[in-house]
């Protein structure tokens, strides 16, 4: 069979389907599979049903599949056994505020049959892990108590001692869940069929534990707050609001947790399920640019085993057009008229008094940036990346130096301004020096601390961890790289930028090479204010370009404002954010931006020395008082 590279220009979910189909390579796959699951990835890739492009991958990914299933480059099949199992379980499990089984949408019917009925050849899950983002008020819980009470019911028979969760950020939001999903097991038991396996299995329903004294199978109410993982292997779990913005370390090291505990499970899964939340660094949101990445190389076959159902909108214009809010609400397809009235009413209302991100965060399941204050938008940061790095042999640069202080990282910014369509453009690398000296040498700790994964940044160059016992930078080290970069690539370096009172090792040796001009920047929004404003300009006027590195968009995602009479600067939201590399970008664009113009803002001062008019006191201060 043909296998597609989408992210090959001229390449799309629909030309690839159009191909395939084309070819008829769909054919046989229509005639024999009539499921939910199939027929909604049909409905979906020839536009019947309107979706956003990850829906589209994840029926793209469906389709060919089947086409493979059964090989030995893909070992897995789709049952049909599994699906009639869990729809036909599905129409006897009560809602919980209907207080009576409620038909299922095609849309909800296709969830339930793509990740219980793709097995492996010994009938066990393919898909391991799952995530599942929608809108809110789009029916999660609907979805969470089917397959809850169905993995406890239906997919533990046979079997003893499984553990099985609901997992919620804190206590009291677990409370909550917990009392649908007791809702639902109580409502079972009075039916005819379920009454008969409960009281077989001796089925207790507790406030924190529904157990099974037959089996010891037990189904359990838990916290990220608790952290009580780490004895456990759970057959299924739940993790309810996956993406908490509040609580992103806590999370993705109790996810750590539980999948490495899976491990000892063949037959597990892990569904994660949210809506989007205003911090993008979230993990649950790298996941799933992880996983839609994966789905675009159908020629690649990564991530085999990791399933994710995103309902979203493509673009936040789409804010404007009502019509397409089935995206990220496939809800509508049963709620229709009154809830989009409902919702354009909330639109209209948030676009009136200037908080419509947040409509577009929570209505439209969009992870932009929401909070007044946050520098740039999600999608401007992702956009700006590039594929092809540009070639920076001989050019002009700017560079701009950020030394750490502590547990900050330190990180020199080259930025390069060039001319495209007669736009000022600006191509930006950087390298960053990891510390470990504030978690005990300990990379894994900082990578967890931080949220960023340095191991993997510094293998593909973007990065050096500490390599002294202490987990100290070595200055002497990052002045010989900076050197050794500029002139491995032959560059013209206008300008030295750096912050006048954090650079001292660095800035000395410099100074004795006498080998660029050097220019201390003050870090005070009256000096920092014309650079913030630019750079944040140039990005959403799409004229900031960059490599695919995790460093500039991890500090950029985490850059607040912080407004003041003299003007505007950044800062980061809280003490683990690292926003090191947005600091040495804007000082390097405090003179990029004058590349091509006219202007000198230094004409006043081209004649003066470095330190000129400082004492020998202040030059001695300067030098010997400084910390990394």
């Amino acid at each position: 069979m043909t296998e597609y590279d989408l992210t090959k220009r001229g390449m799309s979910v629909e030309v690839a389907y159009g191909q395939q189909r084309k070819a008829g390579v769909y054919d046989q796959i229509f005639e024999q599979y009539r499921d939910p699951g199939t027929r909604y990835s049909f409905a979906v890739l020839e536009g019947d049903i309107l979706a956003g492009e990850d829906i589209k991958l994840n029926a793209w990914r469906h389709l060919q599949d089947l086409t493979r299933q059964n090989t030995a480059e893909f070992p897995f099949h789709y049952d049909l056994d599994y699906c009639r199992e869990v729809l036909n379980f599905a129409k006897q499990c009560p809602d919980v505020d209907a207080g009576e089984p409620l038909p299922l949408e095609l849309w909800q019917q296709a969830i339930l049959c793509i990740s219980q009925g793709w097995r492996t050849k010994n009938k066990e899950r393919r898909y391991h892990r799952v995530l599942f983002s929608v809108s809110r008020t789009n029916g999660k819980t609907y979805i969470t108590n089917i397959l809850l009470t169905y993995q406890f019911i239906i997919g533990s028979i046979g079997g003893f001692n499984a553990d099985m969760a609901y997992i919620a950020p804190v206590t009291q939001q677990s409370k909550k869940g917990w009392r649908y999903v007791k809702t639902t097991f109580l409502k079972l038991q009075k039916q005819k069929d379920f009454a008969k396996i409960f009281r077989a299995q001796q089925v207790k329903i507790g406030e924190d534990v529904i157990k099974s004294p037959v089996n010891q199978n037990q189904l359990m109410r838990l916290s990220h707050e608790s952290g009580q993982f780490d004895s456990y292997h759970f057959s299924f779990a739940v993790g309810d609001e996956a993406g908490d913005d509040g609580r992103i370390g806590l999370i993705k090291a109790n996810n750590g947790k539980i999948t490495s505990g899976q491990v000892q499970t063949p037959n597990s899964q892990f569904w994660q399920i949210s809506s989007a939340y205003p911090d993008s660094n979230s993990q649950f949101y790298l996941d799933e640019q992880l996983i839609h990445e994966a789905m675009l190389r159908d020629n690649q076959r990564t991530l085999d085993d990791y399933l994710m159902i995103n309902y979203s909108q493509d673009h936040v214009n789409e804010v404007e057009q009502p019509e397409t809010w089935i995206k990220s609400n496939p809800i509508l397809t049963l709620k229709g008229k009154s809830m989009l009235t409902s919702m354009i009413s909330e639109r209209d209302t948030k676009m009136a008094d200037g908080t419509i991100s947040e409509f577009q965060n929570k209505n439209l399941n969009m992870w932009i940036k929401v909070k007044q204050n946050r520098y740039l938008s999600v999608h401007d940061i992702e956009d700006a990346v590039i594929d092809k790095p540009l070639d920076i042999i001989g050019r002009e640069v700017y560079l701009g130096f950020d030394l750490s202080r502590l547990a900050d990282d330190t990180t020199m910014a080259a930025v390069f301004p060039y001319m495209y369509q007669n736009e000022i453009n600006y191509y930006i690398q950087q390298h960053s020096w990891i510390p470990t000296a504030r978690t005990n040498g300990n990379v894994a700790q900082k990578e967890k601390q931080d949220g960023i994964n340095y191991r993997a940044a510094e293998t593909r160059g973007y990065a050096t961890i500490a390599k002294n016992r202490f987990g100290y930078i070595d200055e002497d080290s990052v002045t010989d790289w900076i050197l050794e970069y500029a002139e491995q690539n032959q560059l013209n370096v206008r300008f030295f930028i750096f912050d006048r009172w954090s650079s001292a090792n660095t800035v000395e040796k410099l100074q004795t090479l006498d080998c660029w001009p050097l220019l201390p920047l003050k870090q005070t929004a009256d000096k920092l204010n014309k650079p913030t404003f630019e750079f944040r300009k140039a990005l959403e006027t799409g004229r900031v370009h960059y490599d695919n590195d995790p460093i500039i968009q991890y500090a950029l995602k985490n850059a607040i404002t912080v407004n003041t009479s003299a003007g505007l600067k950044v800062d980061k939201d809280r003490a683990t954010s690292k926003i090191d590399c947005v600091d040495a970008i804007i000082n390097a664009m405090a003179r990029a931006i004058y590349h091509f113009s006219d202007y000198n803002p230094d004409s006043d001062d081209k004649n003066k020395s470095l330190f000129e008019g400082w004492s020998s006191e202040q030059k001695k201060n300067y030098f010997e008082n400084y910390s990394f």
